[in-house]
């Protein structure tokens, strides 16, 4: 308990801090006078007093503000210039120092992302099986692990399938490493009609597994019909297999059925076994199984592949929350679900620090998408709102009433609060069910 309160409260205050810097910096910029930089709320804990501005932490570490001369558009001290006042600034400006706190998020979440990419081991892809009269058994073998596709390191098989797709059916080069040698060969993709797409013609995995049995737990289907470690199955129904796909694909095959005849390859005899599966599905059959395979080999992202993958991971988070948005909307997904309070965050991150580093920074690079984005929302009292405010009031050529604004803001702040007060309840409710 303690150590999730001490991962969240740490969490949210360098989301808020860096949000409020962005907000310092540019009114800075723009030569806006700033009383105070704090991060939290309450009596202060620590302060310190710069040229002008009082830096200070405050007890309650959930959020945090920059107090700008004239925020509110009421600047009670008179020795500061009138040129230094925010309202005094142009629209624009006062435009941009509101963007600047979630952009600051924004840029937060990307470089999170980006040094998580640099940090990963990717593991090499092998080709775990070939299809017969497809493209890629002429110059492909099993084992074969692919390195670049056309000068492209591959990391992923996103990459992969993505590289031969947009080659249009024109023939692509494949960096391969072979036993230990690396060649490249030349291959020409074919066009699947029913998958509305290129191919290759090959499985690709971490792992090439051989058709070799690693593990067979006593408890298995295979282990009940007296199959061992180290059998090879040679053939499924009398369909020959030499790696551990084709057995699968050859099961799936057969599938539905009473039985399956197994033709087993023991110290150089052959032995067959029937199974029985009736009733069976493919993961009941395979439960726990395991096959031989050659083993992994990983390798890390450079400077210009790390950039590529964390900036499509970066779209693929804001891909997932806008689906995610469209759901509750559409009333697929429930928004008691979706919408998590400060008890619920801090639950994740507690869940995501024990997982491991990686996990936990890839959840903080999604809170601090979620948090920047939530803020450009032009709803009253957020930075979007304040930002539209100021473009209107540029627009219009004109400033509008400060109480006017100021009661506008007033009200969307109750209602953020009141909902804010609403989730906490139903995230400690959920505690206790």
């Amino acid at each position: 308990m303690i150590t999730t309160f001490l991962v969240f409260a740490g969490s949210i205050m360098v989301l808020v801090g860096l949000h409020e810097a962005g907000h310092f910096f540019v009114a800075k910029a723009f030569g806006v006078y700033i009383h105070e930089f704090a991060i939290g709320f309450g009596p202060k804990l620590f302060s310190l007093r710069g040229k002008e501005t009082v830096y200070s932490l405050r007890l309650i570490p959930f959020g945090g503000y920059v107090k700008m001369a004239g925020e509110d558009r009421l600047e009670g001290d008179e020795s500061i210039p009138s040129d230094r006042v925010l309202y005094n600034k142009r629209p624009y400006a006062r435009a941009l120092i509101s963007l600047a706190g979630p952009s600051a998020n924004l840029l937060l979440a990307f470089v999170i992302t980006l040094i998580v990419v640099w940090g990963m081991a990717f593991p090499v892809l092998q080709v775990a099986e070939l299809v017969s009269d497809a493209p890629a058994e002429q110059v492909l073998q099993f084992g074969d692990r692919v390195l670049e596709v056309d000068g492209q390191r591959i990391l992923s098989y996103e990459q992969l399938t993505s590289a031969v797709n947009t080659s249009d059916g024109e023939p692509i080069s494949m960096l391969l490493e072979r036993e230990g040698v690396q060649l490249e060969i030349t291959i020409e993709p074919e066009y699947v009609e029913a998958e509305s797409r290129f191919v290759l013609g090959a499985y690709f995995l971490v792992t090439a597994q051989t058709n070799e049995l690693a593990s067979v737990p006593p408890a298995s289907l295979f282990a009940a019909h007296g199959l061992q470690e180290g059998d090879f199955i040679a053939a499924v129904n009398g369909q020959p297999t030499e790696t551990a796909i084709a057995v699968q694909l050859a099961a799936i095959d057969a599938l539905p059925a009473t039985e399956l005849i197994l033709t087993i390859q023991r110290s150089g005899e052959l032995i067959e076994r029937s199974l029985s599966v009736e009733d069976s599905t493919i993961e009941d059959v395979f439960a726990d199984v395991g096959f031989a395979h050659r083993g992994a080999s990983y390798r890390h992202a450079g400077f210009k592949d790390g950039v590529v993958l964390a900036s499509r991971q970066f779209v693929g988070y804001i891909g997932a929350l806008i689906e995610v948005i469209r759901s509750v909307f559409a009333g697929q997904v429930s928004a008691d679900d979706v919408f998590q309070g400060p008890v619920g965050v801090a639950k994740i991150l507690g869940e995501g620090i024990r997982i491991g580093a990686s996990f936990f920074f890839q959840l903080l690079a999604f809170l601090s998408l979620n948090f920047g984005l939530i803020n450009l929302v032009p709803f009253p009292a957020l930075d979007g709102s304040r930002a539209v405010f100021a473009l209107y009031e540029w627009i219009r050529g004109k400033p509008i009433p400060p109480q006017r604004e100021g009661v506008i803001h007033a009200i969307g702040f109750l209602i953020l609060l009141g909902l804010m007060i609403l989730i906490t309840y139903r995230d400690i409710a959920r505690l206790f069910q």
